[in-house]
């Protein structure tokens, strides 16, 4: 998905949001919304700021990442093309409960929720797309809750590299000769899974070790996806 042969009507049709709305809805919220473009590190939006807007996104890779309010830090999610961040806060209106974080060079599309809320008005049978959409999201968070306490680390590990993978994929981004070159260090896998450096590091040498992966600076290589998905 490129913004090259894309523009905000192909967005709107492509997201889960709204798939299932009549185009002329759909072409209805693309005239309310812009395109922005974030460089690599570049914050998006950060945890409790005013939530006043939902972020398509169109190219690239974002990260969500949560704070304990003394320093520490989790990276909850990363997302992209066709995802969303930031829909909450188009229902409530109350500030943002995690932090969106250009993980590359990213682009989005930006619907306001003034514009959300006026468009939705003229279209109820949109709020039923909008609750299966949350209701998704509420299953992965079930379902990241259920990996915590019933999974141990290889096995999580594992199974986010895999789901890093095939985001890369997604992006048609990293496929090689030697297998998927995921952009992710140590330090990021380590927040996304709630644990110390250290520990990542030591699984991450024993999927090497095993021929699953290979390491790089800055990067995972997925040398035999089908032997690490026997983990999961």
């Amino acid at each position: 998905m490129t913004l090259t042969s894309t523009g905000p009507e192909e967005v709107v049709r492509d997201l889960p949001l709204l798939a299932r709305l009549p185009r002329d809805d759909r072409q209805a919220l693309a005239t309310r919304a812009r395109l922005r473009s974030y460089p690599p590190g570049t914050t998006i939006f950060r945890e409790g700021e005013p939530g006043d807007s939902m972020h398509v996104i169109v190219e690239g890779r974002v990260s969500v990442s949560v704070s304990n309010g003394a320093g520490g830090e989790a990276t909850i999610a990363s997302v992209g093309p066709g995802d969303c961040v930031g829909e909450l806060s188009l229902l409530d209106g109350r500030p943002r409960s995690a932090a969106a974080i250009a993980a590359t060079a990213t682009k989005t599309m930006v619907v306001t929720r003034e514009s959300f809320v006026d468009w939705l008005a003229e279209r109820p049978p949109a709020a039923l797309a909008l609750l299966e959409t949350l209701s998704l999201r509420l299953r992965r968070t079930n379902e990241a809750m259920s990996d915590l306490i019933f999974l141990d680390l290889p096995h999580r590990l594992a199974k986010q590299i895999v789901a890093l993978a095939d985001l890369q994929q997604r992006l048609r981004e990293g496929q090689g000769a030697n297998g998927v070159r995921i952009a992710v260090t140590q330090g990021e896998l380590a927040a996304m899974l709630g644990v110390s450096r250290e520990s990542v590091n030591k699984q991450l040498n024993v999927f090497q070790r095993d021929g699953l992966i290979a390491l790089a600076r800055g990067a995972v290589i997925l040398t035999d996806e089908a032997a690490l998905r026997h983990y999961l």
